[in-house]
């Protein structure tokens, strides 16, 4: 009876572990990181896609206290909305203020993050109390009690709770969404639910807006003549959000949208320029002058007017292509000018498939690899906003013998795991596993950057836990036999 409890009350242990941890590395993060560079405008901690939500956020602010519905303020949905918001709502009700000094350049104010990065972890650590409840009806306290040691420790995502990227908020929306669709539930409020968390985690992150492409196949696989009905609720719940988003858009620029802008030209910003490059034999800033002159010339062509005041400014940069968002006058050129991109960005692919294959299995084997150190590294150096990029340094490369095996021992864990839940025949938990896995390895992998991969180990756990569980009775009955 006693060790029933324990093993029950180990789960609570572990996560209670884990955000304490988590609180003792954020304060070592805010205390060490928290100032300024020598440039004294870039921020150590927020800096390039953090620092925009954390600028988006201060706007959202500022326009609630000029009387604007906290709803209907902040700019037009630019990508991941969800983040700035919550930023936003934590400004309001802490007093806090996100920007401390707007002109000439706004300053991040110092002081005052902890607070948010304890809640963040909070919320992550207190959806894993909802997971472990729903897969106690699944697995084996054994495996679940491992599966959240897994959830709770494991470096790759214990690291954003002491980040302000999206990832930590995210991984707390899908491991809910996750805990649901173990249910396999037919229930009505159980899948409307699933779809609200799903569209709720697309706000977040927007690789979450396809997501329910492969909730179809599963349901089908589960329900099958019956799958109607609890997709049909799921795809209810989902559109609900996707309806606000696009509401908001229409609101903002007069143009209903649900996908962010950026989907339309990621592939050109962080791809196409890249097979361009190698293709041409020309370096990475030759190629993106060479986009910048081929969009100069499509602007003419389509009489499009530019801000000559912002061209004129001593201050603006023509850096790279997409500069061109900061020269138009209206929001309908800018949504011709990422139909453009778009449509350049195929171009390039398809004219040189042999280099574009080639790039695309370099990145998508670095995808998969592991990266536990990423955010301490990104914290110490600058970003993308410093001479030496941290991927480039040779602290990146002495690292990755080290990522590789280290990916090689989680994997290998998992591989016996997925055995082993065939062996069962637990074809739908199985199905779940390697179809979400494969959603972030097919929509991103093309990117090459380890962060995005991160959430395919929410879903990798559980394949992870039953083969180190095995691995654990093999060895035990091992011993005995000795």
């Amino acid at each position: 009876m006693f060790s029933e409890i324990f093993k029950k009350k180990s789960y609570l242990l572990i996560i209670l572990l884990g955000f304490i941890l988590s609180i003792i590395l954020s304060t070592y993060y805010v205390k060490k990181y928290d100032r300024y560079n020598s440039d004294n405008y870039t921020h150590q901690l927020l800096k390039d896609e953090t620092y925009y939500h954390w600028h988006q956020g201060a706007k959202i602010v500022e326009d609630v206290k000029n009387g604007k519905n906290f709803f209907l303020s902040g700019d037009v949905t630019f990508t991941k909305p969800l983040q700035q918001r919550i930023y936003a709502i934590y400004s309001l009700i802490t007093g806090y203020k996100l920007i401390d000094i707007w002109e000439p350049l706004a300053r991040i104010n110092l002081g005052g993050k902890l607070p948010y990065l304890i809640f963040q972890a909070f919320v992550y650590f207190i959806s894993l109390i909802y997971f472990s409840k729903k897969i106690e009806k699944i697995f084996s306290q054994k495996v679940v009690f491992l599966i959240i040691l897994f959830l709770a420790l494991e470096p790759t995502i214990f690291q954003y709770h002491s980040s302000f990227w999206t990832e930590s908020i995210y991984f707390s929306l899908i491991i809910i969404a996750f805990g649901l669709l173990l249910e396999k539930s037919a229930n009505f409020t159980n899948n409307l639910i699933i779809g609200l968390f799903l569209g709720i985690a697309f706000l977040q992150r927007s690789a979450g807006l396809y997501y329910i492409f492969p909730i179809f196949i599963f349901y089908i696989f589960l329900f099958k003549k019956n799958f109607f009905k609890p997709f049909l609720s799921t795809a209810l719940g989902f559109s609900l959000i996707l309806i606000l988003i696009g509401s908001y858009n229409k609101y903002k620029t007069d143009t209903f949208y649900v996908a962010p802008p950026e989907s339309s030209y990621t592939i050109h910003q962080y791809f196409a320029i890249d097979v361009l490059s190698k293709k041409l034999k020309i370096s990475h800033l030759e190629a993106n002058n060479y986009e910048i002159d081929l969009a100069n010339k499509w602007v003419k062509r389509n009489n499009i007017k530019l801000n000559e005041n912002v061209i004129n400014d001593k201050n603006y940069k023509q850096e790279n292509v997409l500069n061109f968002r900061e020269l138009f006058f209206n929001q309908s050129d800018k949504v011709k000018f990422y139909k453009y991109l778009n449509k350049r960005q195929f171009e390039i692919l398809f004219s040189y498939p042999v280099v574009t294959t080639k790039e695309l299995v370099k990145r998508y084997l670095h995808f998969v690899v592991l990266n536990p150190v990423f955010n301490h590294y990104y914290n110490s150096f600058r970003g993308t906003n410093t001479s030496e990029e941290f991927h480039l340094s040779q602290i990146h490369k002495n690292w990755i013998p080290f990522r590789i095996v280290y990916s090689l021992i989680i994997y290998s864990f998992c591989l016996i795991g997925i055995l082993e839940l065939l062996k069962r025949r637990k074809f739908y938990e199985l199905s779940l596993i390697i179809f979400s896995v494969m959603y972030y390895i097919l929509l991103l992998g093309w990117f090459g950057k380890t962060r995005l991969y991160v959430p395919s180990l929410v879903y990798l756990s559980i394949p992870f836990a039953i083969g180190l569980d095995k691995i654990i009775n093999k060895y035990k009955s091992n011993l005995i036999r000795n």
